[in-house]
This record gives C-alpha cells, sequence and structure tokens, in this order.
C-alpha cells in the first residue's frame, strides 16, 4: 500500500490511512506499507523542490527493501493528479512500482488526469504517463463520473467502489437550537479550486439579508492561496465578526464543529475533486447541504440527498448566493434533509456496514484474474 498517510490532514491522505488500515485487517492479506513523503506540510503541495527529489530515492529505496524480503503481489498506488509536479513523480516512481511487483492497482484518489491525456495540445508528460498508466492492472474510482480518467489512459478493469469512513455522529456534540443565528460550516483546504473566494463573497452579501449569519471555516490555505490573502479577503468583505477560522481540526474538535453547523457549504470547482469526503461527514452529521454542481458531487449525494446545487458559472459567486438564498428560506425543511442524508450516510458511506469495502473487490479481482 503505497501513499502518504496526515499529516498533512485532507481527503487523500486519510482514505490512504483507512485504506491500509483496512487491509492490514484482511485475514487474506500480508499488509506492507510504503510511505512517501513527499509533503511535510500543505505549503509544499505540488512545488517541486530538493527535498521531494531526495524523497523519490528514498522512496525507491523502501520499496527495493520491501522487495528484497519476498515477492509483492500487488501494489496499491494512489495517483499524483492533474498537476505537473505529482504527474512527474508518477511518470519517474512508477517504473521502479512495476518492476518490483505482480500487479498495480492504481487508486486514482486525485481526478482530472482525462482532461490532460485528452487535451488538444498533448505533450511528452502526458503521453509518457498515459503509456505508464495503461500497463495497470486495474484501477480504482470513487464514482461512476471518475471511470473517464483510467479510462483515458486504456485501463481495461475499472472499479467503482465509493469511500466508506467510521460514524464518528455523537448526538450529545449536537447544538443546533438557536434560530436566529443559523451557523454555515465549511471544511477542508481554502483556496480559489475550493470556491473560497466565491464562499465569502456569497455569504457577505446573503448577510444584507440574514444578518445572524455565521461561517466557520475548518482548515488551512493551499498554496498559492495564503492566510494573509484570506486574513486581507474578511477583512475587504468587512467580515470579521461574522467568520471563524478554526485551522485544522480533528477528533473530538472537528466533531464539535460539524455538531454546531446548522448548514454545509461545499463550492469545490477543483479540477482534481474526486469524491468530496467532507460530503459524506457532513451526511453523517445529519447536515443539509449546499454544493457546487461539479463533476460527481451529485453523484456522492444521490438524489435523495437533501441538498441544494448551484452551477458552476461565469458568476460563481452570485450562484452560490442564490443558493444560500434558497436554502435559508426553506429552513423548516433542514431537519427532514437532515435526516435523508444520515440515512443515506448509513446505507452507503457508513464503514461499520462492510469492514471489507475495499479489499474484497479487489482481492476478488484478483482471484478471477489467476
Amino acid at each position: 500500500m503505497a501513499g502518504q498517510v496526515p499529516p498533512p490532514f485532507g481527503g487523500q491522505n486519510i482514505m490512504i490511512q483507512n485504506a491500509f488500515a483496512q487491509f492490514s485487517r484482511s485475514p487474506e492479506c500480508d499488509a506492507v506499507r510504503l510511505p512517501f513523503f513527499f509533503t511535510p506540510d500543505v505549503r509544499q503541495s505540488r512545488k517541486g523542490n530538493a527535498g521531494k527529489i531526495l524523497e523519490l530515492f528514498r522512496v525507491i529505496a523502501r520499496l527495493l527493501r520491501i522487495r528484497a524480503k519476498g515477492s509483492v503481489s500487488l501494489i496499491l498506488y494512489p495517483t499524483g493528479g492533474p498537476q505537473r509536479v505529482p504527474m512527474i513523480r508518477d511518470l519517474l516512481l512508477l517504473p521502479w512500482i512495476f518492476l518490483c511487483t505482480r500487479r498495480v492497482v492504481l487508486h486514482f484518489h486525485a481526478a482530472g488526469i482525462a482532461e490532460r491525456f485528452c487535451a488538444m495540445r498533448v505533450g511528452l508528460l502526458e503521453r509518457s504517463l498515459r503509456w505508464l498508466y495503461r500497463k495497470a492492472f486495474a484501477a480504482v474510482v470513487m464514482t461512476e463520473f471518475n471511470r473517464r480518467d483510467p479510462e483515458a489512459a486504456g485501463i481495461q478493469r475499472v472499479l467503482v467502489i465509493p469511500h466508506r469512513i467510521e460514524d464518528s455522529y455523537d448526538p450529545l456534540l449536537v447544538r443546533r437550537d438557536d434560530s436566529t443565528s443559523p451557523r454555515i460550516l465549511y471544511v477542508g483546504h481554502l483556496c480559489a479550486d475550493k470556491g473560497t473566494p466565491e464562499m465569502l463573497q456569497a455569504f457577505a452579501a446573503i448577510r444584507t439579508r440574514h444578518p445572524g449569519l455565521v461561517l466557520e471555516l475548518v482548515g488551512e490555505c493551499l498554496p498559492p492561496f495564503s492566510d494573509e490573502d484570506l486574513t486581507r479577503l474578511i477583512s475587504s468583505l468587512e467580515l470579521q465578526p461574522y467568520v471563524e477560522k478554526s485551522g485544522v481540526l480533528t477528533g473530538r474538535a472537528k466533531n464539535e464543529a460539524f455538531g454546531r453547523a446548522d448548514l454545509f457549504a461545499f463550492p469545490s470547482v477543483a479540477p482534481y475533486e474526486s469524491f468530496g469526503l467532507v460530503l459524506i461527514e457532513a451526511m453523517a452529521w445529519g447536515l443539509p447541504i449546499v454544493a457546487s454542481d461539479w463533476r460527481g458531487n451529485r453523484e456522492v449525494l444521490t438524489p435523495e440527498a437533501g441538498a441544494i446545487f448551484f452551477p458552476v458559472s461565469p458568476s460563481p459567486a452570485g450562484a452560490l448566493e442564490a443558493a444560500f438564498e434558497e436554502a435559508l428560506s426553506r429552513r423548516d425543511e433542514w431537519a427532514d434533509w437532515g435526516e435523508a442524508n444520515r440515512r443515506i450516510f448509513t446505507q452507503r458511506y457508513c464503514e461499520s456496514g462492510d469492514a471489507h469495502w475495499l479489499t474484497a473487490p479487489i482481492l476478488s479481482l484478483l482471484r478471477a484474474a489467476g
């Protein structure tokens, strides 16, 4: 099982950690982790530097030590996504991965590579990486929408396996009884790709009609968007008293943030968005949701969800403002929406319902192939 686990905290790292734990529990596996430390903190994301070059050699050395101890039947490898630096990482590392194992399954945690492979002008980097990806035994994606990524690389076997997480819901932490000050919660990276500037602009506009609103931001800024940029934007919109910057929260502190929220916002338009893990966390906590109509979001939430989608348009702040306004005008439905979302979570995304939700289909595919 290759990849980086927290820190830093993000959906991909969290799910790599969960996947390794699941393979370790399986009686059919002798699981070994091949750790990555390319990104010691979020400020190094997507940046090439000497430290990452050194880490590349360290990963190869770790891989060779693992191989020296015995044959490797399978490596589950997380692809890097459509940015140039992660693509170069995959191009340099995957030949060693293929050399040291019988089969490779690519896990497309990060989406968007199909657009790079299918662009009108495809460069040498894209052609070389597509050639490498095509050598994989199989691929795992989280939504039907994201089949396009492995299929664009020519991978024939594609498993669609939605993420599952532990149920962290605790009714004792729920504090949603203040009808005069509804609280909107955002959890995740803060940057333009995640819709942070547009969310703040929409929040500023909607507060003129709903002055009791509070927005809580949980997470850290993803470069090139910085904490200074965030503070400056909040100040320019005169939102200092109404926006709470909570930083990265984990464990009980994160659960408390979900418990005190009334409405969850997910305005992401990231080209690498594949499966918004925070969406199913919000569903676990029975929150109504406002989300961008982007990539697989509708599929993750399902048609039965208590959610309002806003279109990704040339005026995203205006579209999000309209979605917030509609949600607030239907506040008497929020309890029903939350119950529907909680029900979808327990049926589709709660890990306790299937402790082998990832290992079982991968091992079944391996057995079928012989």
